[in-house]
Protein backbone atom coordinates (compact mmCIF):
# COMPACT_ATOMS: atom_id res chain seq x y z
CA UNK A 1 0.00 0.00 0.00
CA UNK A 2 1.47 3.38 -1.07
CA UNK A 3 -0.34 5.47 1.56
CA UNK A 4 0.75 4.55 5.11
CA UNK A 5 -1.97 6.70 6.67
CA UNK A 6 -4.56 4.65 4.82
CA UNK A 7 -2.85 1.51 6.12
CA UNK A 8 -2.91 2.90 9.66
CA UNK A 9 -6.61 3.75 9.41
CA UNK A 10 -7.38 0.31 7.98
CA UNK A 11 -5.45 -1.38 10.80
CA UNK A 12 -7.21 0.81 13.40
CA UNK A 13 -10.60 -0.40 12.15
CA UNK A 14 -9.40 -4.01 11.91
CA UNK A 15 -8.23 -3.90 15.53
CA UNK A 16 -11.62 -2.59 16.65
CA UNK A 17 -13.45 -5.31 14.71
CA UNK A 18 -11.11 -7.92 16.21
CA UNK A 19 -12.07 -6.73 19.69
CA UNK A 20 -8.51 -5.67 20.55
CA UNK A 21 -8.55 -4.04 23.99
CA UNK A 22 -5.89 -1.59 22.76
CA UNK A 23 -7.81 -0.58 19.64
CA UNK A 24 -8.86 2.90 20.82
CA UNK A 25 -5.59 3.77 22.55
CA UNK A 26 -2.07 4.85 21.70
CA UNK A 27 0.95 6.12 23.61
CA UNK A 28 1.69 9.83 23.14
CA UNK A 29 5.25 10.93 23.89
CA UNK A 30 6.09 14.62 24.25
CA UNK A 31 9.15 16.47 25.60
CA UNK A 32 8.95 18.33 28.90
CA UNK A 33 10.63 21.64 29.81
CA UNK A 34 13.92 19.81 30.41
CA UNK A 35 13.74 17.98 27.08
CA UNK A 36 12.96 14.67 28.78
CA UNK A 37 10.43 12.33 27.10
CA UNK A 38 7.05 11.98 28.79
CA UNK A 39 4.74 9.17 27.65
CA UNK A 40 1.11 8.48 28.47
CA UNK A 41 -1.77 6.54 26.98
CA UNK A 42 -4.50 8.55 25.23
CA UNK A 43 -7.84 7.65 23.68
CA UNK A 44 -8.12 8.01 19.92
CA UNK A 45 -11.46 9.63 19.13
CA UNK A 46 -11.15 9.86 15.37
CA UNK A 47 -8.81 8.70 12.63
CA UNK A 48 -9.24 9.72 9.01
CA UNK A 49 -7.16 11.08 6.09
CA UNK A 50 -6.88 14.43 7.91
CA UNK A 51 -5.14 12.82 10.88
CA UNK A 52 -5.57 11.39 14.36
CA UNK A 53 -7.77 13.21 16.88
CA UNK A 54 -7.84 13.05 20.66
CA UNK A 55 -9.89 15.14 23.13
CA UNK A 56 -8.05 16.81 26.00
CA UNK A 57 -8.06 19.69 28.44
CA UNK A 58 -6.29 22.64 26.83
CA UNK A 59 -4.50 23.32 30.14
CA UNK A 60 -2.97 19.84 30.16
CA UNK A 61 0.82 19.43 30.37
CA UNK A 62 0.56 17.69 26.98
CA UNK A 63 -0.43 20.99 25.41
CA UNK A 64 2.32 22.91 27.24
CA UNK A 65 4.89 20.39 26.02
CA UNK A 66 3.71 20.62 22.41
CA UNK A 67 3.67 24.42 22.44
CA UNK A 68 7.22 24.59 23.82
CA UNK A 69 8.63 21.67 21.84
CA UNK A 70 6.36 20.57 18.98
CA UNK A 71 8.07 17.18 18.59
CA UNK A 72 5.93 14.17 19.49
CA UNK A 73 5.50 10.52 18.71
CA UNK A 74 2.39 8.36 18.75
CA UNK A 75 2.86 4.62 19.24
CA UNK A 76 0.10 2.19 18.31
CA UNK A 77 0.35 -1.51 19.08
CA UNK A 78 -2.49 -3.93 18.40
CA UNK A 79 -1.82 -7.42 19.83
CA UNK A 80 -4.79 -8.90 17.96
CA UNK A 81 -3.07 -8.00 14.68
CA UNK A 82 0.52 -8.15 15.99
CA UNK A 83 1.01 -4.81 14.28
CA UNK A 84 2.73 -1.59 15.39
CA UNK A 85 2.87 1.97 14.05
CA UNK A 86 5.03 4.92 15.09
CA UNK A 87 3.78 8.34 13.98
CA UNK A 88 5.35 11.82 13.98
CA UNK A 89 4.26 15.04 12.34
CA UNK A 90 2.50 18.33 12.96
CA UNK A 91 -0.44 19.09 15.23
CA UNK A 92 -3.27 21.57 15.63
CA UNK A 93 -5.61 22.46 18.50
CA UNK A 94 -9.21 23.22 17.61
CA UNK A 95 -12.78 23.18 18.90
CA UNK A 96 -15.25 20.83 17.24
CA UNK A 97 -18.96 20.15 17.29
CA UNK A 98 -18.16 16.44 17.25
CA UNK A 99 -16.35 16.79 20.55
CA UNK A 100 -19.33 18.61 22.09
CA UNK A 101 -21.62 15.78 21.00
CA UNK A 102 -19.20 13.20 22.35
CA UNK A 103 -18.92 15.04 25.66
CA UNK A 104 -22.71 15.19 25.99
CA UNK A 105 -22.76 11.37 25.80
CA UNK A 106 -20.03 10.85 28.41
CA UNK A 107 -20.93 9.18 31.70
CA UNK A 108 -21.63 11.53 34.61
CA UNK A 109 -18.38 10.53 36.39
CA UNK A 110 -16.31 11.32 33.29
CA UNK A 111 -17.86 14.77 33.01
CA UNK A 112 -17.16 15.45 36.69
CA UNK A 113 -13.53 14.51 36.15
CA UNK A 114 -13.28 17.05 33.30
CA UNK A 115 -14.82 19.72 35.55
CA UNK A 116 -12.37 18.85 38.31
CA UNK A 117 -9.44 19.48 35.94
CA UNK A 118 -10.92 22.79 34.83
CA UNK A 119 -12.22 24.19 38.12
CA UNK A 120 -10.17 22.53 40.87
CA UNK A 121 -6.72 21.33 39.80
CA UNK A 122 -5.26 21.00 36.34
CA UNK A 123 -4.08 17.57 35.24
CA UNK A 124 -0.80 16.44 36.87
CA UNK A 125 -1.07 19.10 39.62
CA UNK A 126 0.30 17.98 42.98
CA UNK A 127 -2.23 17.10 45.69
CA UNK A 128 -1.70 16.88 49.45
CA UNK A 129 -3.19 13.36 49.55
CA UNK A 130 -5.53 10.90 47.89
CA UNK A 131 -8.10 11.72 50.59
CA UNK A 132 -7.99 15.42 49.72
CA UNK A 133 -8.60 14.54 46.07
CA UNK A 134 -11.60 12.34 46.93
CA UNK A 135 -13.02 15.04 49.22
CA UNK A 136 -12.85 17.73 46.52
CA UNK A 137 -14.36 15.31 44.00
CA UNK A 138 -17.24 14.62 46.39
CA UNK A 139 -17.80 18.34 46.94
CA UNK A 140 -17.94 18.84 43.18
CA UNK A 141 -20.47 16.03 42.94
CA UNK A 142 -22.65 17.74 45.53
CA UNK A 143 -22.39 21.03 43.67
CA UNK A 144 -23.46 19.36 40.41
CA UNK A 145 -25.70 16.46 41.48
CA UNK A 146 -27.42 15.91 38.13
CA UNK A 147 -25.97 15.02 34.76
CA UNK A 148 -28.06 17.82 33.23
CA UNK A 149 -26.24 20.36 35.44
CA UNK A 150 -22.95 19.73 33.67
CA UNK A 151 -21.68 21.73 30.72
CA UNK A 152 -18.52 21.00 28.76
CA UNK A 153 -15.72 23.25 30.08
CA UNK A 154 -14.32 25.77 27.61
CA UNK A 155 -10.87 24.27 28.26
CA UNK A 156 -11.84 21.02 26.50
CA UNK A 157 -10.25 20.98 23.05
CA UNK A 158 -9.57 18.64 20.16
CA UNK A 159 -5.99 17.87 19.22
CA UNK A 160 -5.29 16.63 15.69
CA UNK A 161 -2.00 14.98 14.78
CA UNK A 162 -1.17 15.10 11.07
CA UNK A 163 1.45 12.47 10.14
CA UNK A 164 4.51 13.25 8.06
CA UNK A 165 6.47 10.20 9.32
CA UNK A 166 4.96 6.74 9.78
CA UNK A 167 6.86 3.58 10.59
CA UNK A 168 4.94 0.32 10.28
CA UNK A 169 5.89 -3.07 11.70
CA UNK A 170 3.85 -6.14 10.83
CA UNK A 171 4.68 -9.47 12.38
CA UNK A 172 5.34 -12.65 10.48
CA UNK A 173 5.46 -15.01 13.45
CA UNK A 174 6.06 -18.25 11.55
CA UNK A 175 9.38 -17.27 9.95
CA UNK A 176 10.18 -14.10 11.99
CA UNK A 177 10.70 -12.20 8.72
CA UNK A 178 8.65 -9.25 9.93
CA UNK A 179 7.71 -6.44 7.53
CA UNK A 180 9.05 -3.07 8.72
CA UNK A 181 8.78 0.08 6.61
CA UNK A 182 9.47 3.78 7.12
CA UNK A 183 7.35 6.31 5.23
CA UNK A 184 8.20 10.01 4.96
CA UNK A 185 5.89 12.57 3.41
CA UNK A 186 7.60 14.71 0.77
CA UNK A 187 6.37 17.20 -1.84
CA UNK A 188 6.15 14.22 -4.20
CA UNK A 189 4.03 12.19 -1.80
CA UNK A 190 4.89 9.38 0.60
CA UNK A 191 8.35 7.85 0.15
CA UNK A 192 8.85 4.32 1.50
CA UNK A 193 12.02 2.71 2.80
CA UNK A 194 12.09 -0.96 3.83
CA UNK A 195 13.97 -1.49 7.12
CA UNK A 196 15.56 -4.46 8.82
CA UNK A 197 12.92 -5.55 11.40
Amino acid sequence: MDDPLELLIQSFHQARIAGDANAQYCALTTLDEDGCPVSRMVTVRQMDPEGIVIYINGQSPKVDHLKNRPNYELLFFWPALIRQFRVRGTYEIFHSETQKQSWAGKPYAGKLYDLFQSFEHRQSAELPSREAYLLRAEQLKQKYPQNEDLQMPAEQVSLRFTPIYIESWMASMQDRLHDRRLYRLTDAGWQCQVLVP
